[in-house]
């Protein structure tokens, strides 16, 4: 069948008074952007599933770390949904024995369409602001209104009401490029090809990351949908992920060490963040902000750098 373009992809609609809530969040975005001015990638971008149907575009989840995985999770959910519709279950079958076969090699492909509706492997660019060296920390807001599963359900919807703030991070977005030089020439000349393909930009929900400061140096550790979340996640660093670590190299921790990461685990817990001190280690927790680009026919699919860093062929259809 056909299904309509996506009205308002490459407009943004800037009202004059948001909800209280949201004057609040649009306001804090405005002192972050001012605190933390440049855009910096927050690592490989995430891929999920949308869908279209007679009322538009949703996200139907997200997460996965490459364009296969996601496939096999549309597959899946298809086995799902065959479940509840006689009717188009051949259909949704079929296509899931291609996407996650029992025998065989996955198609490469990323559209589905079934029925009245229209299911598509989407990519989700992950970036965070920064200022003064230092990335930006979670926001006052975000422990109010980063839910887990945030993504599962999602409206996309590029004509919501923005604030000004909103607004200029988008327009910012909408044509910002990898570096020259930071990325190999294909996965610049690719961005550079989406900017033009998928000039629209809506901002998702964002992720938060813990990344242990050392030397001048951000390395990642753990992570969570939320900043309490993440924090939880650091503790569990110590009680959970450490001992076994030393179980699995054979050389279980002495009951001393053990008590000594339950003591900084409970510290991590007490403490309010971002920053976390904890036996001489430091830490920090970042907010990854998240976007998807937009194009006349909706959001955009995986591209063909993003198949080749994993060793597939590109997508078909």
């Amino acid at each position: 069948m056909s299904f309509p373009l996506t009205h308002g992809y490459d407009h943004i609609n800037v009202v004059a008074e948001l909800d209280p809530v949201a004057a609040v969040r649009d306001g804090e975005l405005g002192d972050r952007m001012r605190e933390f001015p440049k855009l910096f990638p927050a690592g490989s971008p995430d891929f999920g599933l949308a869908v279209q149907d007679e009322e538009g575009w949703r996200i139907e989840c997200a997460g996965d770390l490459d364009p296969a995985a996601a496939r096999y999770t549309l597959g899946h959910r298809l086995r799902m949904l065959a479940r509840d519709d006689p009717g188009e279950a051949p259909a949704m079958l079929a296509a899931a024995g291609r996407l996650d076969p029992e025998e065989g090699e996955q198609l490469a492909k990323d559209e589905w369409e079934i029925g009245d509706r229209r299911y598509r492997v989407i990519r989700i660019e992950k970036f965070t602001l920064i200022g003064n060296g230092l990335m930006e920390p979670p926001r006052s807001t975000d422990a109010l209104h980063c839910a887990r599963d945030a993504l599962d359900g999602l409206a996309v919807d590029p004509l919501a009401p923005a604030g000004l703030w909103e607004a200029q991070l988008r327009l910012n977005l909408s044509g910002h490029l990898p570096i020259p030089g930071t990325v190999p020439d294909i996965v610049r000349t690719e961005a550079l090809h989406a900017v033009r393909t998928h000039p629209g930009v809506v901002l998702l929900p964002p992720t938060f990351t813990v990344v242990e400061v050392e030397d001048g140096r951000w390395e990642p550790l753990t992570g969570g949908d939320d900043p309490l979340q993440a924090r939880d996640r650091l503790a569990g660093y110590f009680t959970g992920l450490l001992p076994r670590l030393r179980e699995f190299h054979g050389d279980p921790a002495a009951p001393a060490e053990i008590a000594e990461w339950e003591a900084a685990a409970g510290e991590i817990l007490a403490s309010a963040g971002p920053v976390y001190t904890a036996l001489g280690r430091t830490f920090r927790t970042v907010r990854v902000s998240r976007m998807l680009r937009l194009g006349r026919d909706g959001p955009e699919a995986p591209r063909p750098s993003d198949q080749e860093r994993y060793g597939l062929a590109g997508t078909s259809g």
